[in-house]
C-alpha cells in the first residue's frame, strides 16, 4: 500500500518524461506540443534600433502581426538568447497560422538541416527551368563536397587564399590598415593556415572550420549553440609550444597573435569576413545561388498568383550564404520585377541580429518580438503554471494526448481520476486544477533557481534540468520509498543554500539508527519546507514520501497550502534582472511582531564557515587556523597542564624538536586533508558529531557564553564530553608510561650536575628532597671573575637560553602533569625521587628522546668533569698559609704595633699606608684561614677525590682566599719598605732592638711573603 492506496506512489510513468519533454520543440507531436504550451511574455517593439520602451504581449499578438505584414516590411525577427523559447514560438506559429491556398509555407528547421537540405526545401516549390538548373547544380556541388576531411582542407586553403587576396581591401584607420596588411601578407594568416603545426589546431573537431563543415554537410545538432559558427579570438590564442615548433613565417605571426589580444580580434574578424565566399567556393553553391533561387521562386509564384511565407527556426544556419538570403528577402517587387509577396519570420539570437545584419534588414523589418525583457519591466508569468502543463502531460502520456487531439476532445487532466487529489493539491499545491506533485511551489522555485543562469528563468533549462530529470529518474525512487533522492539534492542544492545549512538543524531531523531516512527528511524539509528550520511539514507530504513526522517538532501551519508560506524571491525572466510575479505576496506580520533576521546574517562568521565546510568541504585557510586555535584552547583547558610551579606550561604547545611530543594547534589538529590519518585530533567535515562540536565551539567563542548560543545547554554537554575525549587522547600521546623513567633519570642527574657546578648547597646533600630542590634552585650570586674558566662554566648554565633551562622544561613536561590525589606539589615528587637514584644516571637514553636533549645532557656531563683549567686557576688563587706562624689576626696585630711604634719615632717608611693595612686585616674573618687551609689540603689530594668532591672543591667560595690576599699584599710591602729604610742609616741601641724584632717577624713571614709575591706576580698585582 502507498499513500495512493493500491496505486503506485508516483502518478506517472518515467518513460513518458523524455517523450513529453524533449531537448528541442520540434521533437514532439503537435498534440503534446499544444498540451504543454504556455504563454510566455514577449516584448513587442516597433523599431529595430530602439532598446527602450515596448509593450508586453503574447504569442497571439505575434500571429496577428505575421498575418498583417505589409509588403514593404516583410520581416519579423524573434530575438532572444539560447533556450528562451524562440523555436517554440516558430513551431506555435506553424501550427496556428492558417495559410490559405494562395500561400506557400517554407519552414527551415535548425537541426539536421544541411546546406543542400536548405536549398532543396526551397526547390520543392520551384517549377521554372531556372530552378531545374539550380537543382542540378546543388546535387553536383553536394556530391563533390560530401567528405568532411576534404571539405575542411579545402575550406582552410580557400580561407588562406581569400585572406591574402582580399583581407587588406578595407577602409579603416591607418593603424588598422597596417595591421590588416601584415595579417593578409604571405607571412601573416596565410602562413599560419598553411603551417603543419597549426593545421591540427585549426582543424580540431571543436574548431570553427570543422564545425562549419559539419553544419553545411549534416546540419546543426541539438548540442550545437545557436550563434553562428565562426572564428573567435580564443581560436587564435596560440601556445608557446606551438609557436616554438612552427615554421619561421608561421612562428612570427603566431608570436604576434599570442602577445596581442586586439590583433587576435582583428585576425578573427578578417577570417570571418571570408567565410561566406570560402563556403561558396568549397561547396559549389553560395549566396548568389540562393538569391537567384529565391528570386526565381518568387517570380514563379507570382505567375501563379501565390505568396511565400518563410519560417526560419535559426537564421545562423545560413552562415556563408546569408548574404543571398538577405538580398532575396529584402528585394521588393517593381514594375519590371514581378515578385510574389513574401513574409519572413526568423528566430535569431540578439547578438547575431544586432551585430551581423545589414541596414537593409532593419528598414524591411515590421516589428520586433523580443524574449529578453528589460530590467524596468515586469510580466505576469508563473513558473508553476509553466511546469504544471508538462507535469500533467507526463502523467497522461503522449499516446493519450494524441488520441484526444485526433478525436478533437479537450486535453485531459490526469488529476481528475486520482483518489488523493484533494489532499495532494492541499499539500503540494495546484494550478488550474493540475497538481504540482512531486514538487510544490516552494520546491519548484528552489529547483528552478538552482538551474538558472544569473537568477533568470530559461524555459529550456527548466524543462531539461528540472522537470525531466526528476520525472524520469525519481519515479522509481518515489515508488520504492527513497525520495527525495540523493540525485535530487545534488541537482538542486544551490537553490536552497541557506536552508537547513547547519548540522544542528539536520541533527534535529534525525531518526536514530536510520541514517538514510534522516537524510531524506532533511532533503524534504530543505526543499518543501517554508525555510524556518527543522519542523514537520503537511502530513500528506510526509505520507507521500514515506517519511514519518517527528513527535518533538512543530508542524507548519499553512492557511494557503497551495502557496508557499514564505514568499520566495521571484525570478527574472530570460537572463535579465526583471522580476516575475509568481503569486500574491503573503500578508505582512503584525507591527508588534519583530522581523525575523536572516539566518545567515545572525550567525558568527566562523559558524557560517563551519556550515559551509560541512556542506562542501571548502574552508579558507584563515578560518581553518582560527578553528584550530579554538579547539586547541578547549583541549588545553581540559588537560590542566602546569609548569611545575602551578602555572600554565607553554612548552606543551610548542611544536619544536626538543619538546617532542607536543600539542600544537597547527600541527596536532587536522580539519580534513591528508593529515587526518596522522594528526593528534582529526575532524572530518563528513563526521556529523565532530562538526557539531566544532560549530558549537565557534558559537561560544564568538558569544562568550553558552547562554547566548542556540541550544546552548545541550551543546555545552556535547562539547564537554567530546573535548574531554580529545584531551584524553592528547594526554595518552604526550606523556610516557608510568614505568618509563629512563629519560627522567638521565635528565635529573644532568640537572643535578649543573646545580653542583653552580655551587648550590642542596645539590651536595644526601636527602632527596634537598636534591629535588636543587634541580630548580636559583644559583648563588657569582663573585668577581677572578677565576675566568670557572665563571665561564657557570655563566653557560645561568643563561636563560642555556642547557639548564632546556632540561628543566623537559623534566617538568614529564613530571608536572601527573598529580596524584592529595599531593601538595605540582611536581610528581615520588616519580622524580626515583629518578634521582644513583643507578639512574647511567641508564641508556630511550630512542624517542630528541637529539637536542641528549646532546645538552651529554655536554653538561663533559663540562662538569673536565675541570683541569679550573684546578690550575684555583691553585694560583689559594695562598700557602702554613708558615704564617699563627692566626692572621694575631700576626696582623703584631705588625700594626711595630709599624705604629716606628711611626712614633719617625722611622716608618713614607710608602706604608697604616690605616689601609689595618682595614685589610680587620676584613679577614676568623674562619678564613681554616677555609684556605682546607682548600689547600683538597688541592693537594686532588688525584684521590671523586667527581662530586672535585666539583664541590671547585665551587667553594673563593672570598676567604681573596680577603687573606688583600691583607698579605700590603703587609709584605710594608715589611719590605721598613727593611730598606733601617738598612740605610747607622744603628743605635734602640734601632738594634727594633731590628731584632723585625727580623723575628720577617722570619715568620718570609715563606708567606714569597708565596704572596708569586701569586701577585701571576695575577699582575691584583
Amino acid at each position: 500500500m502507498t499513500w495512493r492506496g493500491t496505486l503506485p506512489a508516483a502518478c506517472w510513468e518515467a518513460r513518458e518524461a523524455p517523450a513529453i519533454i524533449p531537448v528541442e520543440a520540434e521533437s514532439t507531436s503537435n498534440g503534446v506540443f499544444l498540451a504543454t504550451h504556455t504563454s510566455i511574455p514577449i516584448l513587442l517593439r516597433d523599431r529595430v534600433d530602439s532598446a527602450v520602451g515596448g509593450t508586453i504581449v503574447d504569442e497571439h499578438n505575434l500571429r496577428r502581426a505575421v498575418e498583417e505584414l505589409p509588403a514593404d516590411q516583410p520581416i519579423i525577427p524573434i530575438l532572444g538568447k539560447s533556450g528562451t523559447g524562440k523555436s517554440h514560438l516558430i513551431r506555435w506559429l506553424r501550427i496556428n497560422l492558417k495559410p490559405n491556398d494562395a500561400t506557400r509555407l517554407i519552414f527551415v528547421p535548425k537541426h539536421r538541416m544541411s546546406l543542400r537540405g536548405i536549398l532543396e526545401l526551397i526547390l520543392e516549390h520551384a517549377t521554372s527551368e531556372r530552378a531545374a538548373e539550380v537543382r542540378a547544380k546543388v546535387a553536383a556541388a553536394s556530391d563533390a563536397a560530401a567528405d568532411e576531411t576534404t571539405a575542411q582542407l579545402r575550406l582552410r586553403n580557400e580561407l588562406a587564399v581569400l585572406v591574402e587576396t582580399r583581407g587588406a581591401d578595407k577602409d579603416g584607420t591607418p593603424e588598422e590598415n597596417d595591421l590588416r596588411a601584415f595579417l593578409a601578407s604571405a607571412e601573416g594568416l596565410p602562413a599560419l593556415l598553411g603551417d603543419l603545426v597549426f593545421r591540427r589546431r585549426l582543424l580540431t573537431d571543436n574548431g570553427p572550420i570543422a564545425r562549419l563543415v559539419r553544419e553545411k554537410l549534416s546540419g546543426k545538432g541539438s548540442e550545437d549553440k545557436e550563434d553562428a559558427f565562426g572564428f573567435t579570438a580564443a581560436d587564435l590564442d596560440l601556445s608557446v609550444d606551438d609557436v616554438s615548433r612552427a615554421g619561421v613565417d608561421a612562428a612570427s605571426v603566431a608570436s604576434a597573435l599570442a602577445s596581442d589580444a586586439p590583433l587576435r580580434d582583428l585576425a578573427a574578424k578578417m577570417l570571418n569576413e571570408q567565410l561566406g565566399p570560402a563556403v561558396s567556393e568549397v561547396f559549389g553553391i553560395g549566396g548568389d545561388d540562393l538569391k537567384q533561387l529565391l528570386v526565381e521562386l518568387r517570380l514563379d509564384l507570382q505567375r501563379q498568383g501565390l505568396e511565400l511565407l518563410l519560417l526560419i527556426e535559426d537564421f545562423s544556419i545560413f552562415q556563408g550564404i546569408q548574404g543571398g538570403l538577405i538580398d532575396a528577402i529584402t528585394l521588393l517587387p517593381t514594375e519590371t520585377l514581378a515578385l510574389c509577396p513574401m513574409r519572413v519570420v526568423m528566430a535569431v539570437t540578439t547578438g547575431y541580429f544586432v551585430n551581423q545584419m545589414p541596414e537593409t534588414v532593419y528598414t524591411r523589418t515590421y516589428k520586433v518580438f523580443d524574449l529578453e525583457l528589460p530590467a524596468d519591466m515586469t510580466a505576469p508569468f508563473d513558473p508553476a503554471r509553466f511546469a504544471a502543463r508538462y507535469l500533467n502531460a507526463v502523467r497522461v502520456g503522449s499516446q493519450e494526448i494524441d488520441k484526444h487531439r485526433t478525436d478533437e476532445r479537450p486535453e485531459p487532466n490526469h488529476c481528475q481520476q486520482c483518489p488523493v487529489r484533494d489532499k495532494c493539491h492541499q499539500a503540494f499545491g495546484e494550478v488550474e486544477g493540475v497538481g504540482l506533485f512531486p514538487f510544490s511551489r516552494t520546491a519548484l522555485d528552489r529547483a528552478i533557481r538552482s538551474q538558472s543562469k544569473g537568477d533568470a528563468f530559461v524555459a529550456r533549462d527548466v524543462l531539461t534540468r528540472v522537470l525531466r530529470p526528476v520525472l524520469h529518474r525519481d519515479q522509481t525512487e518515489l515508488d520504492e520509498g527513497r525520495f527525495p533522492s540523493t540525485g535530487f539534492e545534488s541537482d538542486f542544492r544551490t537553490g536552497a543554500l541557506d536552508i537547513l545549512d547547519n548540522v544542528e538543524d539536520q541533527v534535529r531531523l534525525r531518526t536514530p539508527g536510520d541514517p538514510e531516512l534522516s537524510e531524506r527528511r532533511v532533503r524534504m524539509v530543505r526543499f518543501w519546507g517554508p525555510g524556518h528550520g527543522p519542523q514537520n511539514l503537511h502530513p500528506t507530504i510526509h505520507e507521500a514520501f514515506a517519511i514519518p513526522p517527528l513527535p518533538d517538532l512543530i508542524t507548519e501551519q499553512q492557511t494557503l497550502p497551495h502557496r508557499p508560506a514564505v514568499q520566495e524571491p521571484v525570478l527574472p525572466l530570460n537572463g535579465t534582472q526583471t522580476p516575475i510575479v509568481v503569486a500574491p505576496p503573503t500578508p505582512p506580520p503584525p507591527t508588534s511582531a519583530p522581523a525575523r533576521p536572516s539566518p545567515a546574517a545572525s550567525k558568527p562568521t566562523l559558524v557560517q564557515a563551519v556550515d559551509e565546510w560541512h556542506k562542501t568541504g571548502q574552508l579558507v585557510q584563515s578560518h581553518r587556523n582560527d578553528l584550530r586555535k579554538i579547539v586547541h584552547t578547549a583541549v588545553i583547558g581540559c588537560l590542566g597542564l602546569e609548569d611545575g610551579y602551578g602555572g600554565d606550561s607553554g612548552d606543551w604547545t610548542k611544536a619544536r624538536a626538543e619538546f617532542t611530543p607536543s600539542f600544537d594547534a597547527k600541527t596536532s589538529i587536522a580539519l580534513d586533508g591528508s593529515a587526518l590519518q596522522t594528526a593528534l585530533i582529526s575532524i572530518d567535515h563528513r563526521n556529523v558529531e565532530d562538526v557539531r562540536v566544532l560549530r558549537a565551539l565557534a558559537w561560544v567563542n564568538a558569544k562568550g557564553s553558552w547562554e547566548d548560543v542556540p541550544q546552548g545547554d545541550a551543546l555545552q554537554s556535547l562539547c564537554v564530553n567530546r573535548v574531554q575525549e580529545w584531551a584524553d587522547s592528547v594526554s595518552a600521546f604526550l606523556l610516557p608510561s608510568e614505568g618509563d623513567d629512563a629519560e627522567l633519570g638521565r635528565l635529573a642527574h644532568a640537572l643535578l650536575s649543573v646545580s653542583k657546578a653552580l655551587g648550590i648547597a642542596d645539590s651536595f646533600k644526601s636527602d632527596t628532597l634537598s636534591r629535588v630542590r636543587a634541580l630548580f634552585a636559583s644559583p648563588p650570586k657569582l663573585a668577581d671573575p677572578v677565576r675566568p674558566h670557572m665563571r665561564q662554566l657557570q655563566d653557560r648554565f645561568v643563561d636563560p637560553k642555556a642547557d639548564r633551562n632546556l632540561l628543566q622544561q623537559r623534566l617538568l613536561r614529564l613530571t608536572s602533569y601527573r598529580q596524584g590525589a592529595g599531593k601538595p606539589l605540582a611536581i610528581d615528587l615520588p616519580r622524580l625521587v626515583r629518578a634521582l637514584r644513583d643507578n639512574a644516571a647511567e641508564v641508556p637514553w630511550p630512542e624517542h628522546v630528541p637529539e637536542q636533549i641528549r646532546k645538552a645532557a651529554d655536554d653538561i656531563q663533559k663540562r662538569t668533569t673536565t675541570l683541569e683549567p679550573m684546578l690550575d686557576e684555583t691553585r694560583r688563587l689559594t695562598p700557602d698559609v702554613s708558615d704564617l706562624g699563627g692566626d692572621v689576626a694575631q700576626v696582623a696585630h703584631a705588625l700594626n704595633t711595630l709599624l705604629s711604634d716606628l711611626a712614633a719615632l719617625g722611622q716608618s717608611a713614607n710608602s706604608i699606608n697604616l690605616p689601609a693595612l689595618h682595614d685589610a686585616a680587620k676584613a679577614v674573618k676568623p674562619s678564613d684561614l681554616k677555609k684556605v687551609t682546607d682548600l689547600t689540603e683538597g688541592l693537594n689530594a686532588w688525584s684521590t677525590l671523586t667527581a662530586d668532591q672535585r666539583l664541590r672543591l671547585m665551587t667553594q667560595d673563593e672570598r676567604p682566599a681573596l680577603r687573606i690576599r688583600a691583607w698579605l699584599e700590603p703587609a709584605l710591602e710594608a715589611v719590605n719598605a721598613l727593611e730598606q729604610k733601617l738598612q740605610a742609616g747607622p744603628a743605635s741601641e734602640a734601632q738594634r732592638e727594633y731590628d731584632e724584632t723585625l727580623q723575628r717577624l720577617m722570619a715568620g713571614l718570609e715563606t708567606l711573603s714569597r708565596e704572596v709575591m708569586d701569586v701577585a706576580g701571576c695575577e699582575g698585582g691584583a
